[in-house]
Parts: structure tokens; sequence; C-alpha cells
């Protein structure tokens, strides 16, 4: 049989893959600029509370810009309060239009951020972002070293803004188009909730971890590992929000629009909601999510007493400790200690330095002594996976169901234990967020319940679970908004 059908070879060339295929496309007109906003609650915020920002109306806004700076500064009296990356000091924000919620946020998003970023490419920025702990000498801004029990303070003079966060989980990080018209909703505000004191460590010291065993050439002292007096907190200054709003000079994409919400009565906007769930757990953790599309579950791990936060940082395994010391005489205790990996004196796996989390953001697992524990997720009694895995297989699932994956060199299987342990699954097709398909599990009519079942985990240890869904922001006609969960 003969296929008559012709093409054209625009058409030809658009369904060619974009590897093969030459094409070039232009858009005349186009205008962008930064905006700069000024919070509606004031400039200065501290722990616990909130932010809130009117977004521009009528405008094309690029929800991938946004971009929070401020100055950030830590107080307590002898507290020795330390900064975590900057994006942690957020628990959650919600967009609403007219007074709807849009994205009703989830609480412990700063947990979920963190669990992330053990697993995909870090969201915090290297100059903004604060991204690594500060024992005496802080990268920030060069000053003088800490001693003793000294906070981590940063001048706000001079509306100084050394701190950012430049990238948001759920509806600004994930919504599709990403640079949408505000024309089409109700005024819109971003409201941002402050975490509590509890995303801080207090020190005792800044000596380096094992600093306080006694004996020569080492001499007893508080080290950055060790407990703090407590009673720090953080105050959030020159706050301001940067947004990028673009223009077209043409009206075809408003026709578009109007033509997109004639035809089907409205326009779709597929974007990430979170539900998060928090347990002490005794062998079994459940919960239930009502969602179009489940997408992933992510579990973070914390003994109970990391879960409180607060208190000395944790040295990640591996990474230097005290033990190599310069000095001109030998045995010299007021010698300087520089440092020793706590692997092999090469450092190797990029370990020849320091490195620290905060216990609110330490994720481990808290295996009962002389045995080997077993993880299982039960989906409305469908089990995943269809055996008890151990932490070593649960892994090996996690790498394969998060999407960016990129672990590289930055993480050993001890530390993954020790600091990183975090868990997640898959339950869609893969990379089917790129091309905006839905194929999670539809559970609106069931009300799927679910459960963490383990084997041989420190009962009371402290679980943190994320249901990862689609959600959808259907715009249409007379700025008229439905959800679809």
């Amino acid at each position: 049989m003969v296929n008559n059908k012709t093409t054209s070879p625009e058409k030809s060339m658009a369904m060619m893959n974009r590897n093969l295929a030459y094409m070039m496309s232009r858009v005349e007109g186009v205008s962008t600029n930064y905006f700069r906003l000024e919070p509606q609650t004031g400039t200065t915020a501290s722990a616990n509370q909130h932010i809130s920002f009117a977004l521009p109306s009528n405008a094309l806004l690029n929800t991938r810009s946004f971009q929070l700076m401020f100055n950030a500064t830590t107080s307590g009296a002898a507290s020795g309060a330390r900064l975590p990356p900057v994006e942690r000091l957020i628990d959650r924000y919600t967009i609403s239009s007219g007074g709807v919620q849009i994205s009703q946020g989830y609480s412990l998003s700063n947990v979920l951020r963190a669990a992330k970023d053990v697993m995909t490419t870090s969201k915090v920025d290297s100059v903004l972002g604060h991204p690594e702990y500060v024992r005496t000498k802080s990268y920030v801004d060069g000053a003088a070293a800490l001693a003793g029990t000294a906070n981590e303070v940063y001048s706000a003079d001079n509306n100084a803004t050394q701190f950012g966060v430049c990238y948001f989980d759920g509806f600004l990080g994930t919504v599709q188009p990403s640079v949408i018209d505000t024309a089409l909703a109700g005024s819109l505000t971003l409201s941002i909730m402050l975490a509590g004191a509890e995303v801080l460590s207090s020190v005792a010291g800044v000596a380096l971890d094992g600093t306080t065993a006694a004996g020569p050439p080492v001499v007893a002292v508080a080290g950055i590992t060790n407990d703090g007096a407590g009673g720090q907190s953080f105050t959030l200054r020159n706050i301001r929000l940067n947004v990028e709003v673009i223009g077209l000079a043409s009206g075809v994409y408003d026709e578009l629009v109007a033509r997109r919400i004639a035809e089907t009565g409205y326009i779709s906007l597929p974007f990430k909601s979170y539900h998060s769930f928090v347990d002490s757990h005794t062998g079994c953790t459940r919960f239930s999510v009502s969602s179009q599309s489940l997408d992933r579950i992510w579990i973070a791990y914390r003994t109970a007493a990391d879960a409180v936060g607060g208190g000395g940082l944790v040295s990640v395994a591996g990474y230097k400790k005290a033990g190599a010391f310069t000095s001109v005489t030998t045995g010299v205790g007021t010698s300087l200690d520089i440092g020793a990996p706590d692997y092999d004196l090469g450092g190797v796996l990029s370990t020849n330095r320091e490195k620290y989390v905060g216990k609110f953001f330490n994720f481990s697992l808290d295996e009962v002594v002389g045995t080997a524990a077993t993880f299982q997720i039960v989906l409305n009694g469908s089990l995943f996976p269809q055996f008890q895995a151990n932490a070593d297989e649960m892994y090996a699932i996690t790498k394969k169901s998060v999407e960016g994956y990129a672990v590289e060199d930055k993480m050993t299987r001890d530390q993954y234990r020790k600091n990183f342990f975090v868990q997640c699954i898959r339950l869609n097709l893969p990379d089917s967020e790129g091309q905006r398909m839905i194929s999670g599990i539809d559970s609106r009519n069931i009300n799927l319940s679910g459960e963490i079942r383990t084997t041989n985990i420190t009962p009371g240890t402290n679980i943190v679970c994320y249901a990862e869904c689609t959600s959808i922001l259907r715009i249409g006609a007379n700025r008229s908004i439905d959800l679809v969960h």
C-alpha cells in the first residue's frame, strides 16, 4: 500500500529528533528586566515569623528568577550560634491569588531540600547560599576568626545583603510553563514562613572535632561538635525579592492564550506539590495521600536527638578531625592542629578537608546493634519493592528514582549511612516530568493508605516522609482559577 500523505518540510523537521534537525525560530519585541519588591511585612524578620510580598500584576513573570535577598545574623548570649545553608532558614512558603491559595506549601520543606541535595545536584549557591558551616574563619566576609562561643554575625550596614535564596521547590521551581501571565489571575501574594531556631547549631567552642581528648600533644578544649548553651536565634534584615519580568511587543501570545481558553475553557499549569508526615518510628509509619498523581515518596531518617536540632555540629564521616600537628618542637601542647582525614591520610574521595552538618539536617541509619535493617513500602496492600530490601539495595533503588541523580564522588557508603541516609521511590514513568506527562498513582477516589515498614531500626527514630505529587492550576476566563490536586 502506498502512503500518499505529504508533510511540509517545516513540520517534518519539527518532528525530527532535535539532534538531527536544523531548526530556528525568532520572537521579536522581547524585553526583560529585574524589579525589586519590598516585603509588605517589613524588611526585618526573625525565627518563626513570616514575610509577605505582593507580586507584579499584568506581567509575564519568570518564576525561576525569584531571588530572596537578605542579611542574616545569629544571636544569643554565649550560644556559639552557627548558620546552616540559608535556604534552610525557610520552613515553607505559600502563593495565593485573590486570597485563594494556589500553593499551600508544606512544613519542613527545608528538610526535604536538604534530603534532595544529598541525591541530586545541590541548589545551594556557593556565593550567596552559605553552603558550608563555619568553624572559626568565615568564608562569607573573611572577617576575624571566631573564638570560644562567639556567634556567627554579619553586618547589615549600608543595606548589605550577603545571602540569597535563588531556588524554590514546589510551585515556583516546577510550574510549567515557567513564565506565567499574572494578568490571567487575581493579585498574587507570596508568603514565606521562617523556620525556628532548631535549624541553627549551638557550639561550645571552635576547635576541631576530637580535640576534647586530653593528653599531649592535644589540649582538652571545647570543640565545634560539642553542644553549646543553647538559646540561639537568627534575624533577617534588608529583606527584598528580586524578580524578572518579561515583555512582548507583539500581541500574538495574548491571542494564543485567549484562543486556548476559548477552546478548552482553561489553560493548565502543572506543578509539583508535597505533603509531609513526621513520625517517631517504631517499625511502621503510616501516611495517606489523595492525589491525581503520586509521583515519588521521599524518606529522611534522623535520630530522636538530632530531630530536636540545635547543639554542636556533626562531623561528616571521613573528613578532617584532630590529629595532624605542626610545631617547632615535637610534642608541644600549643602546636597548631591542622587536622587529618578520618579515612586514609591522602584524603580519598575529597575528604582532605573539614565538613560538618547541623544536627537537624543529619540523616543517619540507626540500626539495632548486631543486626541489619530492612525496608519496604506498602501502598494499599501493594509491596514496594517486592522484597525486604537492605540499606544498600534501597540506595540502589533511590538513585534510579531521582530525577537528576548526581552523587558523583561527594559521598561514600559510610557517609551515606551516617550522615546522608535518604530514600526515594519513584511511582511514575521515567523522565515523565520533562514531557509534562502525568503518570503517577491516581488516588483521588481511594485515598491511598501507605506504610513504611522496617526491621532492626532503633525504636523512636524520627522519620520525615514526603509525598511528591503533580497538581494542576487551571486558569479560565475572567480570572477564574481551579486546582486539581
